[in-house]
C-alpha cells in the first residue's frame, strides 16, 4: 500500500460520504431505512494544484499510473494540512479518474479526483 504524494493542494473540494443503507416501505405505507453499518463510504475529494514542478507533477502521474483504480492508498497528511478535514482510521482512497494536468507558459497545473 502507497501513500500519496505529499503535494500541498491550492483547492480541496470535499463531498461527506453517506452511511450503507436500505430504505423499506411498511405495512403502514410509511418508510424506514435500515442502516448497515456504522461506517460511511464514499467520501470523494477533488484537489487542484497550481504551479506544480515537473518533479511534483512527474510523482502525481507516476502514482496514477502505479495505482490508477485498481489500488488503494492512503492520503498523505501534507495533502490535508490546514483543511479541517479528518476521515476514520484507516480509510483508503482510489481515483475517480485519471488526473487532468494542462501546461501553459511552461507552469504545470492538475486536477485530482478522489
Amino acid at each position: 500500500m502507497a501513500t500519496f504524494p505529499a503535494l500541498n493542494p491550492s483547492t480541496r473540494t470535499y463531498t461527506p460520504a453517506s452511511s450503507a443503507n436500505t430504505p423499506l416501505r411498511v405495512l403502514t405505507g410509511d418508510e424506514v431505512s435500515v442502516r448497515h453499518s456504522s461506517s460511511s463510504v464514499g467520501h470523494r475529494l477533488r484537489m487542484t494544484f497550481n504551479l506544480l514542478s515537473r518533479a511534483d507533477h512527474y510523482s502525481l502521474i507516476s502514482h496514477y499510473a502505479l495505482h490508477g483504480r485498481f489500488e488503494a492508498f492512503d492520503l498523505d497528511s501534507t495533502t490535508l494540512v490546514g483543511s479541517g478535514l479528518t476521515f476514520p482510521t484507516g480509510y483508503q482512497w482510489i481515483y475517480v479518474s485519471p488526473p487532468e494536468t494542462e501546461e501553459v507558459c511552461e507552469q504545470i497545473y492538475a486536477t485530482v479526483a478522489l
